[in-house]
């Protein structure tokens, strides 16, 4: 063979490869996105090889061929979820970021431009949250599941730590450019309450969200972190 056939043979191998490689990753993917809306319906109990094969509308040894063990396919899930509930965050934390680089250190202790500020970032924060519970309740659901459920199955206390550290440092981050001394803990209380907003919604049909409470309420909770009279 010569050294053109022979790299000519190499590519083609390499593109067939790769091929497969991508239709695997797909194939997998799938499957892992259909784990997470069985986690959602069913919990951890419920989701079983078959239940995602199901709900993947692909046959059930394609499920045993990427994840022999459930539970691998179960932390996997989680940890897609996860990944996909910080990824949709990103968007509104850099707006925010966005909004509060363009003034500096002097200007954001005047209380006009912390007023103005804490209403805008209130509205960014609202529409953030109102469309986090309208289009993305089985990600919310499945994230309540990863907190409730490291009680009883502590192979995912990690992943849940994992989750909340970067759940709060945009947190923060953000309540860095108010609060020097102690940003941690009212990052931590924001959090808390931006996600009790979450799951306490999830439950109502879109139309029954109250968009202006929750707007009040986020708005409550940047004017005390900003150290703003309410």
């Amino acid at each position: 063979m010569s050294l053109t056939q022979e790299q000519s043979t190499t590519r083609t191998q390499d593109k067939s490869t790769t091929k497969h490689r991508t239709k695997g990753e797909q194939t997998k993917k799938l499957i892992l996105n259909a784990a997470i809306e069985v986690l959602a319906q069913n919990g951890i109990k419920g989701t079983t090889h078959r239940a995602v094969a199901n709900q993947a509308n692909i046959q059930l040894s394609l499920t045993t061929y990427y994840f022999k063990d459930i539970h691998e396919l179960v932390h996997q899930a989680f940890q897609l979820n996860s990944e996909q509930v910080t990824e949709e965050a990103g968007s509104a934390w850099r707006k925010a970021f966005q909004l509060l680089d363009d003034y500096d250190k002097t200007s954001l202790r005047k209380v006009s431009v912390r007023e103005k500020l804490c209403a805008e970032l209130a509205q960014i924060s609202t529409q953030y949250l109102t469309a986090k519970i309208i289009n993305q309740p089985v990600s919310l659901a499945v994230e309540q599941l990863l907190f409730t459920e490291i009680q009883v199955t502590p192979a995912l206390r990690a992943l849940a730590r994992q989750h909340k550290e970067l759940l709060i440092t945009p947190f923060i981050r953000l309540c860095r450019y108010f609060n020097k001394q102690d940003p941690e803990t009212t990052a931590d209380i924001m959090l808390t309450m931006f996600t009790q907003l979450e799951y306490r919604n999830l439950p109502l049909a879109s139309e029954s969200i109250d968009e202006e409470e929750i707007r009040a309420v986020t708005r409550r909770l940047i004017a005390w972190m900003m150290g703003l009279k309410k």
